[in-house]
């Protein structure tokens, strides 16, 4: 969707939740609004630690290039920013050793450039820089309990508040994550859910910092290393802020990655590719390994939904929440915060006509990542829920493309393109393209 020029739309924005999804609703609302409230029940640290209610922040979290762009284009100057912070600088074609499909992807420089940093580090420098807007009102330690209708029952005319005062709102934006607190709101107001579609894929996970040398013997500075399908096993490592490796063992439909040192190595020591076991054994753990487990993708369709009031939608994980080995989850509710923008640039008014455009390209904007991670899932055993027609048709052709990407250079930058949402999986089955991978896997 092209984006308008960001016009005044009305007075009061409230966003539930200060995630990254949050954050950039806010960041968006901010030229919209005369006032935009972000509430939290969480403490909201002036520095980068990690958040007690954000249990999945320990893991490693990639920003992808488009979301890169994003937010250079809402805070101007972030990205250095980041890189004074100490966010290390990353061409995630060049820099990145990619192993899948039994050898590693080449590994060209290409426009694919941006920082890696923690999760605490990005949300921290994005708070500050949203602060200084001075419409912009970051309420932590604060929860939302409850929407307050206005006379029709048709539209919220304001949230509730655990013992403060309600505060009074045009717009309220649900961004409180995959359990979506708004819908228990309006089922209080007499509405129903969107329809859901769930994706089980039990997924467990295992990270783990460590320090970071700086060495010439290495020509990357971040490894991935995927097992085949029936190994359902992978591992990955980046680069940190404050000379640190995270590094990351995940196992997938039965397989669970130990936490105890010797199981750990093993684990690493199974996949096809040494690079991470290597780095595993060598460099000194700075901490206790930490789990996590993301049991299904899902997905709400809004676009769906019949009957709901007017003055409220839902943002990020709310929406679609993805397998997050895929990397993607930062960087699509980015893109639904400019979608958001968008459309409120279009129709310049909180009436239906915005709502459905919005519920719309909500659901254009996650059909990418969902498309890449909920399918890709599916190459599985294990994997249970809708599978959209083409499916299994589509992982044999990516697995042919994995294999172009080990001796192809412009198809590696292409699946590099993709998995960062700078284009749509569609530009992997264009003519062109697809000729040069068949002739390019072997």
């Amino acid at each position: 969707m092209t984006r308008g020029v960001p016009r005044r739309v009305a007075q009061t924005a409230v966003v539930a939740g200060a995630s990254m999804a949050g954050l950039c609703a806010a960041r968006v609302l901010s030229d919209r609004f005369d006032e935009v409230v972000v509430i939290d029940r969480d403490i909201l640290p002036d520095e980068d630690r990690w958040r007690a209610q954000v249990p999945q922040g320990r893991q490693p979290h990639l920003l992808l290039h488009a979301g890169a762009q994003l937010l250079e284009e809402w805070f101007p100057g972030i990205t250095e920013e980041l890189y004074e912070g100490g966010a290390v600088e990353l061409d995630v074609c060049r820099d990145f050793y990619w192993h899948q499909g039994g050898g590693a992807l080449t590994s060209p420089p290409s426009a694919l450039r941006g920082p890696m940093m923690s999760r605490p580090l990005l949300e921290a420098t994005v708070r500050r820089r949203l602060a200084r807007i001075p419409c912009v009102t970051l309420r932590d330690r604060t929860a939302v309990e409850g929407l307050v209708p206005d006379g029709t029952g048709t539209r919220i005319a304001g949230v509730r508040l655990a013992g403060q005062p309600p505060v009074r709102c045009d717009l309220i934006v649900d961004a409180t994550g995959r359990q979506a607190r708004s819908l228990g709101w309006l089922k209080e107001l007499g509405y129903g859910p969107p329809p859901l579609s769930v994706v089980t894929v039990d997924t467990h996970y295992a990270s783990r910092l460590h320090r970071r040398e700086e060495t010439t013997a290495r020509d990357w500075k971040a490894a991935a290393v995927i097992g085949s399908p029936d190994s359902r096993r992978l591992a990955m490592a980046l680069p940190l802020e404050h000379g640190r490796w995270i590094i990351l063992l995940v196992g997938v439909n039965g397989e669970v990655p130990p936490t105890d040192d010797e199981g750990r190595l093993a684990f690493a020591r199974s996949l096809e590719s040494q690079v991470i076991a290597d780095l595993m054994a060598t460099s000194e753990p700075l901490a206790d390994p930490v789990a996590h487990r993301f049991p299904s993708n899902q997905r709400r369709h809004l676009d769906r939904m019949r009957r709901f009031p007017l003055g409220w939608v839902m943002l990020g994980d709310a929406i679609a929440s993805c397998n997050p080995v895929y990397g993607q989850g930062m960087t699509s509710a980015a893109q639904q915060a400019a979608a958001l923008g968008a459309c409120l640039d279009h129709t310049r008014a909180l009436d239906l006509a915005f709502a459905r455009r919005y519920f719309g390209a909500a659901a254009r904007t996650v059909a990418a990542p969902w498309s890449l991670a909920a399918g890709g899932d599916f190459a599985y055993a294990g994997t249970t829920g809708p599978k959209p027609a083409g499916t299994d048709l589509l992982n044999r052709y990516m697995q042919r493309v994995v294999l172009a990407a080990q001796h192809d250079d412009a198809v590696g930058i292409r699946f590099g393109e993709v998995a960062g949402l700078v284009r749509r999986p569609e530009w992997l089955l264009t003519p062109p393209f697809l000729l040069r991978v068949l002739r390019s896997a072997h």
